[in-house]
């Protein structure tokens, strides 16, 4: 996923590079609705990419929504800024389509693809249902081995789906999308308190749990609403793509707050949360027209904020690791109670 977002972002800067060639050679205006934009191969990447991302794990669709909007939003600008005169008609007729095949139809065609194991196989879990669970017939004239394959998926879907808490499934690690953001609730993998050398007569500590390092987690919700102020306020294109990949891994999961959700899923947020504190900091360091004073304390603030960070984590990486650790030590690896 994070590697598509990078895909779409260079295919950005590429279209904007073959727009600014239009407007110098003055045929920006030729039609309403500006140029056609030529093979784009970065999107196609990202498309693959994003294909590969479902093919790991279902919620890469929704990664295929928002960043298929995102690119989108991306050539209206492009065609807005480059004085196309009717900018959102030149993006429904130039680029609505082309999107489609690349970011839509070709992450399905790997999707499928991530299966040839599985079509190849004579003895795969549902690979020749067709005459047992599910009838001969069919409205409409898929191949038995696709059929085969949509009712091994649906099967695994509706699995997990039914995996809720009104139907009595409840985990002691289990965690709710509002508190991903800050990482109120970890999963602990596993723990050992029994017989673990090193720590004396008394037995060590050894515990694997994924746990956000507070430093950067803690201020998901600032970085947040000051990304949001950026996009809204500021128009800064940059704050509102990291926010489209943010909330892509995140707003979905709200959807169906029944489930069983553990903070794990929240994995793929935290690529964009890093971006947006990189930016952030870097908008510290390099504010045009600053003075060199205002440089150097700039400088000293993200010095120390990265060494905080740093800290943080070598804090806690003894229980992100397993490493045995004195019962002391692991009371104030705990830093709230929802860590326990």
């Amino acid at each position: 996923m994070v590697a598509a977002f990078g895909a779409l972002i260079v295919d950005r800067d590429q279209v904007r590079e073959r727009m600014h060639t239009v407007l110098t050679e003055g045929r920006s205006a030729d039609t309403p609705w500006g140029p056609r934009l030529g093979v784009r191969w970065w999107r196609f990447g990202a498309g693959v990419l994003l294909g590969l991302a479902c093919a790991t794990k279902w919620s890469g669709l929704y990664f295929v929504l928002f960043f298929g909007l995102m690119s989108l939003a991306f050539d209206v600008a492009a065609r807005r800024q480059y004085r196309v005169l009717r900018p959102w008609l030149g993006t429904v007729r130039r680029d609505v389509g082309p999107t489609l095949y690349a970011l839509l139809l070709i992450p399905f065609g790997v999707y499928l693809a991530s299966y040839a194991p599985w079509f190849a196989s004579e003895t795969a879990v549902d690979r020749h249902e067709i005459g047992h669970t599910i009838g001969p017939d069919t409205a409409f004239p898929l191949p038995a081995a696709v059929r085969s394959l949509w009712h091994y998926t649906y099967q695994a879907y509706h699995f997990h789906a039914g995996l809720t808490n009104a139907a009595g499934n409840y985990h002691p690690w289990e965690s709710k999308p509002w508190t991903w953001p800050m990482s109120l609730r970890p999963v602990l993998y596993a723990i050992d308190q029994q017989n673990v050398p090193g720590c004396g007569p008394q037995s060590c500590v050894k515990a694997v749990m994924l746990v956000g390092t507070p430093a950067m987690w803690w201020l998901a919700v600032p970085v947040l609403f000051y990304a949001t102020w950026r996009t809204a306020v500021r128009r800064d294109w940059r704050y509102a793509a990291i926010l489209v990949g943010y909330c892509a891994g995140w707003l979905p999961w709200f959807a169906d707050i029944d489930r069983q959700m553990y903070f794990f899923y929240a994995v793929v947020m935290a690529p964009f949360l890093v971006m947006a504190l990189a930016v952030i900091l870097g908008d510290i360091l390099y504010q045009p027209g600053q003075g060199a004073e205002r440089r150097t304390l700039g400088l000293i603030v993200v010095c120390c904020y990265i060494a905080m960070v740093l800290t943080n984590f070598a804090w806690l990486f003894p229980v992100l690791t397993g490493q045995p650790i004195s019962q002391s030590t692991w009371n104030m690896e705990i830093w709230l109670p929802s860590w326990r």
